[in-house]
């Protein structure tokens, strides 16, 4: 009888717990996930974002922002806004760091006189669309990013 009784006041304390942790308050070393994840979603969006832009196909550009979507969705659900801003933060910056010339003069986000319109304005298309995509992220409801039923605590209904 004993043993039920403790199995009980386990399960009851395991669901406080996960209660708080759902609760909006996240760790700080959850949030800080968010920065090694924008940084990769920076580079691999960047490496793909040009790839049939040439063609007035931009299939490329397509796969770099369904990246960047599914990253902000998952950085919001596991590590709430503080931790969406950590990625976007963390995107951008590569993304403006990797836009530069590099040593040898070279330049990965060339901007030319090119034949169309996909072609020529990839690199604006990929930087507004990236800080855009995550700021819509940080400001839809929470309760799109949460797995259950979400209590709003101090109203009555």
């Amino acid at each position: 009888m004993k043993s039920q009784e403790s199995q009980v006041s386990e399960s009851k304390d395991q669901a406080a717990s996960h209660s708080r942790e759902k609760s909006g308050k996240t760790s700080p070393f959850r949030c800080l996930l968010g920065l090694p994840i924008g940084l990769a979603v920076g580079v691999l969006g960047t490496l793909v974002q040009r790839s049939g832009a040439a063609q007035g196909l931009p299939w490329g550009m397509v796969l770099a922002y369904l990246l960047v979507a599914l990253a902000a969705w998952w950085v919001r659900c596991d590590s709430g806004t503080m931790g969406l801003a950590l990625h976007l933060v963390a995107s951008t910056v590569m993304v403006w760091l990797l836009s530069m010339r590099g040593p040898g003069g070279d330049v990965l986000m060339p901007y030319a006189n090119f034949p169309t319109f996909f072609a020529k304005y990839a690199v604006f298309l990929w930087m507004g669309g990236l800080v855009l995509i995550q700021t819509l992220a940080i400001c839809l409801p929470a309760s799109w990013f949460a797995d259950g039923p979400l209590r709003r605590q101090g109203r009555s209904a």
